[in-house]
């Protein structure tokens, strides 16, 4: 044998020889460790798992303790099943890894947990855990801001049940105080905390959780004001004031200067936002202004309410598109006691409503009530109109018997004709167009003059011999019209001709002096 041939053998004894060594290494030694948490928190009724990996062996034989006591025995990869003891099959698993897992584990179940494993020839080896079953308070937790006597803020955060309470706390006000499950905590209002948001912050083992508060002073807002008739027949004006705060502001009513209280004919509701005034005649609610303070610790918003008689702010008319329904539309100011309205019509074939409330046909010329509405209305439908026709429309805002302005006349069909404001509009208009025309005619007659009198003027400079001819007068015509050595009179049609027949300027007109004839008998 030659000697590569015996190096050749030697070196695979050597490689049998490590590869055995080193397979016979990595079985001398089973370990079981945590795959996770050793202390697991969860709420009755969740599901959990106690995690673990091992390595050293292939399918050591594993057992779970709970307190002491096995409760699971299994082999990894073993065909059979594993063994559970007894009234804890519904809620314990062990998994292919050795895990055990808990199904909607109860309280009870809080414990020690213990896995070993075993493997024959390397010994056990074994890990702990801890669980906790708590730990769950009913819903979320709860956070709001109160007014203590108006005047200090109180933040409350709550959240109790569970079988462990809940550490509450709000850090943003106060590093000492905390509570179990309920917290207060009262602090002086300011202007710093107006819209800020303070956290309250719920400890919990399982489950951490927080919830915001923001204090804020009185928004600015509208009053509201309704009338209504209750069963006595008196008017009722409910004023309602209502500002956006937190916490929510409480309101403050007076009249003129005297401060409101509950008594007759006031009323004001139990969270103070409404003030109810009863009467029959509606002009005792218009003698006062009242006026409504909503304040909170954080700061106040004050409006004044100046009631008003029955009245219509607008109104307005809309037709189907064959004409033969119409709609009324109206508004209604804010502050204005209104119990009803009268819808008054006045045209052809219209019928009116008597006070027993039966209709008869009125006349053409004169409005006639052919609908009642109550106060909260805001529209009315008239129907069964002639689209060839013209009628006119207007609402009457009522107190009671008390009625105020009608509405502004509404008018439809072929035949409208102008509205008030258009008349109006041609009232105003007429005295300034014939203004206008006499100013033109005069303009115009100026114009006119000015240019007769311009065309009136020499067109050229006068020359030499025309200033001579002013002052030497010139040859008559060689015909004798007279006898007796006369001269004949100037021409004066020649002196009449337009000045586009003159090529200069006429010389002034000197009478001929008187001449003494002879008469020859």
């Amino acid at each position: 044998m030659t000697w590569p041939d015996e190096f050749g053998r030697l070196s695979a004894v050597l490689l049998a020889i490590l590869l055995r060594f080193t397979f016979q290494g990595t079985y001398c030694q089973l370990v079981v460790s945590p795959a996770g948490p050793t202390l697991v928190n969860t709420f009755a009724g969740h599901n959990a798992t106690l995690a673990v990996s091992f390595s050293g062996a292939t399918d050591p034989a594993v057992i779970w303790f709970m307190a002491g006591s096995p409760v699971v025995t299994w082999a990894i990869n073993s065909g059979a099943p594993p063994d559970i003891a007894d009234n804890k099959e519904k809620v314990l698993r062990i998994e292919t890894d050795g895990s055990l897992s808990f199904v909607n584990v109860p309280l009870v179940y809080t414990s020690n947990y213990t896995i070993e494993m075993t493997k024959s020839g390397l010994g056990t080896s074994s890990t702990t855990f801890t669980l906790k079953v708590f730990e769950r308070p009913s819903g979320d937790p709860m956070c709001s801001v109160q007014s203590v006597n108006n005047v200090d803020l109180q933040y409350l955060c709550l959240w109790s049940g569970g079988t462990a309470q809940v550490q509450l706390s709000f850090p943003a006000l106060s590093n000492t105080s905390s509570g179990a499950g309920n917290l207060r905590l009262t602090v002086a209002a300011s202007h710093n905390l107006d819209g800020k948001t303070v956290t309250c912050v719920a400890d919990h083992p399982v489950e951490p959780y927080n919830c915001n508060i923001t204090a804020g002073s009185p928004r600015m807002f509208l009053p509201a004001v309704r009338t209504t008739v209750d069963s006595d027949g008196k008017i009722v004006v409910t004023i309602h004031c209502f500002s956006e705060a937190s916490p929510q502001a409480v309101v403050s009513w007076s009249e003129g200067s005297e401060a409101v209280t509950s008594t007759t004919p006031h009323q004001i509701s139990r969270d103070t936002t409404q003030l109810q005034i009863r009467g029959y005649n509606v002009s005792n609610f218009l003698l006062q202004n009242y006026t409504c303070i909503c304040r909170n610790p954080l700061g106040s918003q004050r409006r004044e309410i100046q009631l008003r008689g029955p009245s219509i702010s607008d109104s307005s008319l809309f037709a189907n598109h064959d004409g033969a329904i119409v709609t009324l539309t109206w508004e209604v100011p804010p502050t204005s006691i209104v119990t009803g309205f009268d819808i008054q019509m006045k045209g052809p074939h219209s019928l009116s409503r008597n006070r027993n409330g039966t209709q008869t046909r009125g006349s053409a010329n004169r409005f006639h009530t052919i609908q009642q509405k109550p106060g909260a209305a805001r529209s009315a439908d008239i129907f069964n109109l002639d689209p060839k026709l013209t009628y006119s429309f207007q609402v009457i805002p009522k107190a009671r018997m008390t009625e105020g302005q009608p509405s502004e006349v509404q008018r439809i069909g072929p035949g409208e004709g102008l509205s008030g404001s258009a008349i109006a509009g041609l009232a105003a208009g007429i005295p300034c167009g014939l203004l206008f025309l006499v100013l033109l005619g005069g303009f115009i007659y100026f114009c006119v003059y000015f240019n007769k009198n311009k065309s009136r003027q020499a067109r050229y400079p006068k020359s030499r011999a025309v200033e001579k001819a002013v002052t030497t007068p010139t040859e008559t015509s060689p015909h004798n019209l007279l006898t007796g050595g006369l001269k004949s009179p100037p021409d004066y049609n020649g002196l009449q001709q337009t000045p586009s027949e003159r090529s200069v300027a006429l010389p002034a007109f000197v009478p001929p002096p008187p001449v003494r004839t002879a008469t020859t008998v």
